[in-house]
């Protein structure tokens, strides 16, 4: 009799255990590309002086999280708008990171569109800085990103402002 309960105890807790992993713990296409955006905001962040090593470092480390062409859409600023290479992204953090003290990007309110292997992104994000020589700087900007999963990996290949928001 204690047999045949414990054999059928087995299977039930396993199923049981399969099913709290599938509904709690699982990863989702959802949760994954948040955690990207997370990464992202590691990424940028600068805490202080940094040395040249590090800087290089930190700014390759970008590359990664662009496709191999990026867009950019920014209404009233035709000098930026245009399509970029990873190389070109990382060569312009570096020289961005070089003309702050301190530096985060952070992304709230994130909403998500996911189709298969593409995937829209709209946030607000929130810079914080500290330039050189100057007063700190608070910019919040509502945006919309394009994802695409490229080898396994969600990147970023369209950004367009939504709206500036005024003081």
């Amino acid at each position: 009799m204690v047999k045949k309960i414990l054999l059928a105890a087995v299977p039930l807790t396993l199923i049981l255990a399969a099913a709290v992993w599938f509904f709690f713990f699982r990863q989702t296409e959802e949760s994954i590309i948040r955690g990207r955006f997370r990464e992202f905001s590691e990424a940028v962040e600068k805490k202080g002086p940094e040395g040249g090593i590090t800087a290089v470092a930190a700014a390759r480390s970008l590359g990664g999280f662009f496709a191999e062409r990026t867009s950019v859409d920014v209404d009233g600023l035709t000098w930026l708008n245009g399509d970029y290479s990873p190389d070109v992204i990382v060569a312009n953090a570096f020289r961005a990171r070089a003309m702050f003290s301190r530096l985060s990007l952070e992304f709230n309110d994130i909403e998500l569109e996911i189709r298969e292997n593409t995937a829209r992104a709209f946030f607000t994000a929130v810079l914080e800085a500290d330039p050189k020589n100057r007063r700190p700087v608070r910019e919040i900007r509502e945006l919309e990103a394009g994802l695409r999963k490229v080898d396994g990996k969600w990147v970023f290949e369209s950004f367009r402002v939504r709206a500036i928001i005024k003081k």
